[in-house]
């Protein structure tokens, strides 16, 4: 379950005027997007492009989120993951792995069940598209 702090993609902050930390969490959502497809994309490259410590990364995304960047991250993309399987982009679930930046199809497979308690092949069968 994801904790109340958090913030995913279907949840983008629409607040006007933004605090700091929303469009500081917007801009790493931004970065996740450009780089969703990139398994290698890592804390380290988060902080460099947000021009912080890895360090400070980790205290910041705790502290908005309750969550560590890559725990983030991996919840970003199973969503995304989710968002692409109800609405037919990706017909298989390996190409949906792949696209949400997972490596291996069947981590992905036993991550996604871990964190909606079904398989995706199961959600693509759901939404009429196998």
């Amino acid at each position: 379950m994801i904790p109340q702090k958090t913030v995913l993609s279907n949840y983008v902050l629409n607040a006007s005027p933004m605090l700091g930390s929303e469009k500081w969490l917007n801009r790493f959502n931004s970065l996740i997007e450009t780089n969703l497809d990139d398994p290698f994309f890592s804390n380290q490259d988060f902080a460099q492009a947000l021009a912080i410590s890895e360090r400070h990364l980790f205290r910041k995304m705790k502290e908005l989120t309750g969550l560590s960047p890559q725990r983030y991250l991996s919840q970003y993309r199973l969503y995304e993951a989710m968002k692409y399987l109800k609405n037919g982009r990706y017909r298989t679930v390996k190409e949906t792995a792949y696209s949400v930046g997972y490596r291996n199809p069947s981590y992905f497979i036993r991550q996604f069940e871990k964190e909606f308690g079904k398989k995706p092949l199961l959600v693509l069968k759901e939404a009429g598209w196998r």
